[in-house]
């Protein structure tokens, strides 16, 4: 009676005997709600209410970005160490601290060092959420199913984000702490909830659960050796040894410096440029939001007969033409439309350039990968906010000097994807849920 429901929502995979990805995406739509309630705000209170410059803003998100990609590499070794769950927990724990910190700053006027330091720490909790969420996927979703189980997560992530910013607009309308307040509550539920029901899912970690001894393990001769005891930064050296896996984070590098252009500058933009209110703001975000929720499993599915690289190239020319189309108006319909193009672009890429680092790496350092290859993603992230506020101060009023230069910064990310495709293994590049 419900199969029509398995073309847009992933029952089949959700809903299994195995319920650990059902946690983990319950976990995971908890932890991106409490996030989206605050972000797209976080830059209109800044300088709408507060004053700050735009210059100053960026910064903010700059440092904020940096700082994250630091968590991206504590995530990814710590997971590896002491198993995914542990890192999950405290990252929510350490967010929700921090949001709860960032209302009393907003209620008792604080400094901007003060907004720079707690953005700071939320942004390195969480982005020590990624890589043991993407590493459980790897650990649960081996072989053909991957691809799915992805689409699954991101699902959950954009469901938060869907319900985010309308509760946002709704709660900025009163004070804008309560946007912190709130989330900080949100956050710390995800913390007891992934606490109470998310398994952990490392086959060395739930052995030792278990009171099973360790095999022995050979360790291979060439190649990223599997973690050891302590931090050690010549593991990310290693991991950077494999020239395929460093020009495929460099072309992510490019990537997510365009796609961070929808935090800040596409906010300060609708709202100062194109003259939409905050209310339409959220709007456009939910849309973005609500797109991938019944949009995202459809398309995973239709693209498992494609490689994974085709999928990059794909999603970055949509990426190109939905920035073009920002910059060719200021009206609201032009603007959802550009979303819905800019949306439909990370719907196609998103699980594959995630499904791809499950492929360049093996069990033992699948953590390890993800928080490089995260490492390069909040880079992007940091760049991202620096380069939309040059241009806005360039651009002069003018959205296609804006927003034509992103789109050119994209058009670069998908030659080199297209490059790429010649320079990978076939067998790494394979969407192997459709090879089954």
């Amino acid at each position: 009676m419900f199969h029509w429901v398995d073309t847009i929502f992933p029952r089949r995979i959700l809903f299994q005997k195995d319920r650990r990805l059902w946690h983990l995406f319950i976990g995971r739509l908890f932890a991106s709600t409490g996030f989206s309630i605050v972000i797209p705000f976080l830059a209109l209170y800044l300088h709408g209410t507060r004053g700050y410059p735009m210059s100053a803003v960026g910064l903010i998100f700059f440092v904020g970005a940096l700082t994250g990609a630091a968590g991206q590499i504590v995530g990814g070794e710590w997971c590896d160490r002491a198993g995914r769950k542990v890192v999950l927990v405290w990252s929510q724990i350490i967010r929700s601290i921090a949001f709860l910190a960032l209302g009393l700053a907003v209620t008792l006027h604080g400094p901007f060092f003060a907004f720079m330091a707690l953005t700071s720490l939320s942004a390195f909790a969480g982005r020590m959420f990624e890589p043991p969420s993407g590493a459980m996927i790897g650990d649960m979703a081996e072989g053909e199913r991957r691809a799915e189980a992805f689409g699954v997560l991101r699902i959950g992530g954009n469901l938060g984000w869907a319900l985010g910013p309308a509760i946002g607009g709704f709660l900025a309308a009163l004070s804008y702490a309560s946007l912190f307040f709130v989330a900080a509550g949100v956050l710390l539920a995800a913390a007891i909830l992934i606490a109470l029901k998310v398994e952990e899912t490392s086959p060395r970690h739930r052995r030792r659960a278990q009171g099973e001894p360790a095999p022995i393990e050979e360790i291979p001769a060439v190649g990223p050796t599997p973690p050891g005891r302590g931090f050690e930064l010549s593991s990310i050296g290693d991991t950077l040894r494999d020239r395929v896996f460093l020009r495929y984070c460099l072309i992510t590098l490019i990537f997510f410096t365009v796609m961070a252009q929808l935090m800040s500058t596409l906010s300060v933009y609708v709202v100062e440029w194109a003259h939409q209110s905050q209310v339409e703001l959220g709007i456009l975000y939910t849309l973005n939001g609500l797109m991938v929720v019944f949009l995202q499993f459809p398309v995973v599915r239709i693209l498992t007969r494609f490689r994974l690289t085709t999928a990059m190239v794909v999603g970055s020319l949509l990426y190109v033409a939905g920035y073009a189309m920002m910059g060719m108006g200021s009206s609201f319909a032009l603007l959802a439309a550009a979303m819905f193009v800019v949306t439909s672009g990370e719907i196609v890429a998103s699980p594959a350039s995630m499904n791809l680092v499950a492929n360049f790496s093996s069990d033992q350092v699948r953590g390890r990968y993800m928080g490089v290859y995260g490492l390069f993603n909040s880079f992007g992230w940091s760049i991202g906010p620096l380069v939309g506020g040059v241009l806005l101060d360039v651009a002069g009023g003018r959205p296609f000097l804006l927003w034509g230069p992103i789109a050119g910064l994209m058009l670069l990310a998908a030659l080199g994807y297209w490059d790429l495709r010649r320079r990978i293994d076939p067998a790494t590049d394979e969407n192997r849920e459709g090879a089954a």
